[in-house]
């Protein structure tokens, strides 16, 4: 079975990969979808992160669908999985949330959106805020509705099933840490002892959003496969 991620990020497709492997789901092929073409833009105009996530695995699917017909290069059944995720600053009214990958413009790096995420909170004085980083999986099919029993309990929508997860800290003005990607250097967490940015795969793995979302997930398609 291949898993086709929607995402052009290459830290998201790999920490998905590591985590399907390490929920004994070894022997799904996951690839990005930048490996199959060039992928079509999808505008993310939702206001939260289940619509967007919605809007990218809709648009996906149907992308793979025409350019594979459902029987070439892509079969009728690959899944593929989409995710919208990003920071909410409570002190910033939850912002970036949503558009967390363009704080600070389009095709912002994770520098420059870093750099924005601090001025904001030094222009109201301050050097740190609690917060939380969100995420909303949302997985389909190529060509046919993905369906879970009646009788397991999942947000379903049109074909698809969504999971979410969240994950607690502190975001601070202070950065600290090499690892990891997006704002994970300014997300503290341990009390405060360190950063996502210090933790290796394995550590951030098990307490993430995305972690606690995955776990949520291979449990679902586990039980759908009894």
């Amino acid at each position: 079975m291949r898993l086709i991620v929607a995402s052009g990020n290459a830290h998201k497709i790999a920490e998905i990969a590591a985590m399907f492997r390490s929920g004994g789901l070894d022997t799904l092929d996951v690839v990005g979808m930048k490996s199959l073409g060039e992928p079509p833009e999808i505008v993310e105009s939702a206001r939260d992160f289940r619509g967007n996530a919605l809007l990218k695995v809709q648009g996906i699917s149907r992308w793979l669908a025409q350019t594979g017909s459902c029987g070439g290069r892509t079969a009728a059944d690959d899944w593929v999985l989409a995710d919208d995720s990003g920071l909410c600053v409570h002190a910033l009214g939850g912002r970036p949330g949503v558009h967390s990958a363009r704080f600070a413009g389009e095709d912002a790096t994770d520098q420059e959106n870093n750099q924005r995420l601090v001025e904001e909170l030094q222009t109201q004085g301050l050097d740190a805020s609690p917060g939380h980083y969100e995420v909303v999986l949302a997985l389909g099919r190529v060509c046919t509705p993905l369906e879970a029993p009646p009788s397991i309990a999942v947000d379903r929508h049109k074909g698809v099933l969504l999971v979410s997860g969240r994950c607690d800290g502190e975001v601070r003005c202070t950065a600290r840490g090499e690892g990891g990607f997006g704002y994970d250097p300014h997300f503290w967490v341990d009390d405060g002892a360190r950063t996502f940015a210090e933790l290796s795969q394995d550590q951030k793995a098990p307490r993430s959003h995305r972690g606690q979302a995955m776990r949520e997930l291979i449990t679902l398609l586990r039980r759908m496969e009894r």
